[in-house]
């Protein structure tokens, strides 16, 4: 059954719901809560995401954890428990280890078993009863703790046992079909099983000398179950158990030998084969139906990663085994059954976490009178699956050869096909001539050739089988393409990118046209700015410059809040002063929002690296005198005071002379520059700090011309080689100016088609507001050289390496040419 959607990270682990006739519904009262489609994934950076498998999607996602949630299980249907530990790097050692429960219906996260230091020991696993009652913490080397899951969860008490392996039994099955040709021992189910505690939970467990047992669980109490014990000859060879299932009146074992071994806890009757295998990791029950005739097939997880499916009421299970069904080559960190299946003509359902980060879902089948009619109609009323057009998943030469197409410019009319159009299984080897001339495809463009244009129409040529079969992109990415295909380089460059999943590359294209703008902006009102700078010298001047920017800040702000650009995902690329400010003026109401002093230095730092001096002086003089930030709060007030009015000054002055008391450490050296007018300094002292955004942000409001690229570009340095962020990286030195640093980050990060795009993407941009800016009989040059001469705004990169960079990726793309030649399309 296909399933196709991305997950957050790698999965680590899942839990599937089972809950017994004793959980019940979330709302109260006595109703038995039902059998839910979910499945809940446990992923590497500590969101659960839940899968809904009737809908193919993920239904919601938690973000519960801050590292690796390592287990998860489900108390009922309606609530997870889950857990993740971290090792204590002091001296003293020992693991933090966090257990939180996450209610489905309203989204909370609620921890519990908090302890104020760090454990000895780790938690190893989680075992919770079908009820959703109790829950079973496994740790490392420490006793097992068990829990009563009521609305403050309880701690009844701790095992003390040396436990290898602990099950909860599972909702017991309904009574075999009449039609059963033959009983076998896990067929037969004697009177006393019935005849138990209905409100009590058992666990059966292993020791690690081979040992077994059952207890049982009822309100705060916990007994012996007081099984009849099999026959001596069934204790393992080597005496360790590294997995259990238990659905009474059954258990079922399996060792590091790869041996299976079952019991009845009611007649004592056991029995035993090997699976010839590694050692087994994990056993569930499937579940049962009335009517199934079998009440003993198992799922095996073995140390290998790999699964095997057996039938312990067939004569030989070895034999009828179903051998990892379905998936050849996948190896598989998890597994469980899905209880949704309510009748027997229902295929099977298995859910595997595999190695590779996938979730799947395994139908297996294993009634062979069940019709295929019947089946395919069952399955057809479950599951809804559409068709997707995913080019990610194409070939990888073919992948490439469809992203330079777009980022190219091809016409919208390629993507149109009809059932005429559909070509044979053969059709990749038909001739070139088969396809006619596609060169029309591409749309005319004024701009300067780069690379092969011979490429284009082979690249065409390469992917026409995929547009024959109507996969490229569906209907919806089409329209999308057709609307910005004629907007630019840049929007053609994002759309690729974005197709591909590489969004960081899409918002750096969306932001490029606006930096180099700006770093132009900045270039030639650099003169004029260094003459302003110079005749700002009295007192007076700089008071009013200052009360200048705080007013104009504020409105600013107003101005850029309807800026498409301070919103989602691209405000993580702010470089303007506008976008720069609008963001530390909607950081200022979340500091005003709590209570505590760091919020109350946050706030201060905001107001100050704004420019509004008077807010934050206001805020300084506001620090109660018995605070322990009230002294270094005050001398930052009396300084920054006397840059604003002396009547400020002066009442500042008095009211700390009234209650100063202590000093405590600040990072008021940032703020005393700014006071005196050492705004570079300042800058550089909080990008040393690693503050690089406050960085910025004082930058944008006090510097000007190659003062404030000098803080963009140094910021864009730590952001490519401590962040890791390459295409935020390049977007600062486009603001910065440092077009050469940029265009040697790609070269250096071996990205040849990058480069040459960027190559054209600023002389589009480039040519367009020299064009706007001056009359067309003052641009030099005619509108064919134009054409055909790249032109890029940077004095310190010579025509040899332009040209360099453009051969470069006329031999990448003859080389992509030959290898998507030599490799077929996968067309279904």
């Amino acid at each position: 059954m296909g399933q196709l959607h991305l997950l957050s990270s790698t999965v680590t682990t899942l839990a599937v719901p089972s809950p017994s006739l004793l959980a019940t519904v979330a709302r109260g009262g006595n109703n038995p809560a039902p059998a839910v489609p979910l499945v809940a994934l446990g992923t590497q950076n500590g969101t659960i995401e839940v899968v809904d498998v009737l809908a193919n999607a993920v239904s919601v996602s938690f973000a519960v954890h801050s590292s690796t949630v390592r287990g998860l299980r489900w108390l009922g249907n309606s609530r997870l428990v889950s857990f993740s530990y971290n090792q204590v790097s002091d001296k003293s050692g020992g693991f933090n280890n966090k257990l939180i429960i996450t209610c489905l219906r309203s989204g909370l996260n609620r921890p519990f078993r908090v302890l104020q230091k760090p454990e000895r020991a780790a938690i190893r696993a989680l075992r919770a009863s079908s009820s959703g009652r109790y829950l079973l913490i496994m740790f490392r080397d420490a006793p097992v703790e068990v829990w009563a899951m009521t609305k403050n969860p309880i701690m009844l008490r701790s095992l003390a046992l040396p436990f290898t392996v602990l099950e909860w039994t599972l909702p017991a099955a309904p009574r075999p079909s009449q039609n059963a040709s033959k009983q076998s021992p896990t067929s037969k189910e004697g009177t006393a099983a019935e005849s138990s505690d209905e409100t009590s939970e058992s666990f059966a467990f292993a020791l690690v000398n081979g040992a077994l047992g059952v207890f049982e669980v009822h309100g705060r109490r916990i007994r012996d179950f007081r099984p009849k014990w099999p026959s001596s000859s069934f204790a393992s060879s080597d005496g360790l158990v590294t997995a259990m299932a238990y659905r009474l009146p059954h258990v079922v074992m399996g060792d590091r030998s790869g041996n299976i071994r079952w019991w009845d806890v009611i007649t004592g009757l056991s029995s035993s084969f090997s699976t010839h295998r590694e050692g087994i990791r994990r056993i569930k029950f499937s579940p049962v139906v009335h009517g199934d005739r079998s009440r003993g097939r198992i799922a095996v997880l073995f140390y290998d990663n790999t699964f095997s499916i057996f039938d312990l009421d067939s004569a030989d299970p070895l034999a009828n085994a179903l051998l990892h069904p379905q998936s050849p080559g996948t190896l598989v960190l998890e597994l469980d059954w899905l209880s949704t299946r309510t009748r027997k003509d229902e295929p099977l359902v298995l859910c595997i976490a595999g190695a590779d980060s996938s979730f799947r879902l395994v139908e297996v089948n294993t009634d062979t009178k069940i019709n295929s009619a019947s089946r395919l109609l069952t399955t057809k009323e479950r599951f809804r699956p559409m068709p997707l057009c995913l080019p990610i998943l194409f070939p990888t030469a073919h992948a490439l050869a469809l992203r330079m197409i777009l980022q190219l410019g091809v016409k919208p009319s390629w993507f149109e096909c009809n059932n005429s159009d559909k070509l044979g299984s053969n059709s990749f080897k038909e001739g070139p001539a088969t396809f006619g001339d596609l060169r029309s495809y591409m749309i005319e463009t004024t701009l300067p050739p780069i690379g092969d244009s011979v490429v284009a129409e082979l690249l065409l040529k390469v992917l026409e089988p995929y547009r024959k079969d109507g996969c490229i992109l569906d209907d919806g990415r089409a329209s999308l393409y057709s609307a910005i295909v004629n907007k630019g380089t840049c929007a053609r460059f994002a759309f690729a990118a974005a197709i591909f999943g590489d969004f960081q590359e899409a918002l750096f294209w969306l932001q490029l046209p606006q930096a180099l703008q700006h770093s132009l902006d900045k270039s030639t009102s650099r003169s004029s700015e260094k003459g302003f700078e110079s005749s700002v010298r009295g007192d007076s001047e700089q008071t009013s410059t200052l009360n200048r920017i705080a007013s104009s800040e504020r409105s600013a702000a107003r101005n850029v809040a309807n800026n498409t650009a301070s919103c989602g995902q691209l405000s993580t690329m702010a470089f303007k002063q506008e976008q720069l400010w609008f963001n530390a003026n909607e950081r200022i109401p979340w500091h005003d929002k709590l209570d505590s002093e760091d919020a109350l230095q946050k706030r201060i730092h905001e107001l100050v690296s704004l420019g509004n001096l008077e807010a934050a002086v206001s805020l300084l003089l506001s620090t109660p005198p018995e605070g322990t930030n009230f002294y270094p709060n005050a001398l930052r007030a009396v300084v920054l005071s006397s840059a604003v009015s002396r009547s400020l000054h002066e009442l500042a002055v008095k009211v700390v002379a009234a209650n100063m008391v202590r000093t405590d450490k600040s990072l008021s050296g940032t703020h005393l520059l700014c006071a005196v007018g050492k705004y570079q300094e300042a800058c550089s002292q909080l990008q040393d700090a690693g503050c690089w955004i406050d960085a910025a942000t004082l930058a944008a409001t006090h510097l000007h011309g190659s003062d404030y690229a000098r803080v963009l570009q140094r910021w864009a340095g730590f952001v490519l080689r401590g962040e890791q962020n390459m295409w935020r990286a390049l977007i600062l030195y486009v603001a910065a100016g440092a077009l050469p640093e940029a265009l040697e980050t790609l070269r250096s990060n071996q990205r040849p088609d990058t480069a040459a795009l960027f190559l054209l993407a600023c002389h589009e941009i480039y040519s367009q507001i020299t064009t706007e800016s001056k009359p067309a009989d003052e641009v030099p040059g005619s509108a064919t050289e134009r054409s055909q001469k790249l032109l890029f705004p940077s004095k310190n990169v010579s025509d040899e390496n332009l040209i360099a960079v453009s051969e470069v990726f006329g031999q990448y793309q003859q080389k992509l040419i030959h290898l998507c030649m030599d490799m077929e399309p996968i067309v279904n």
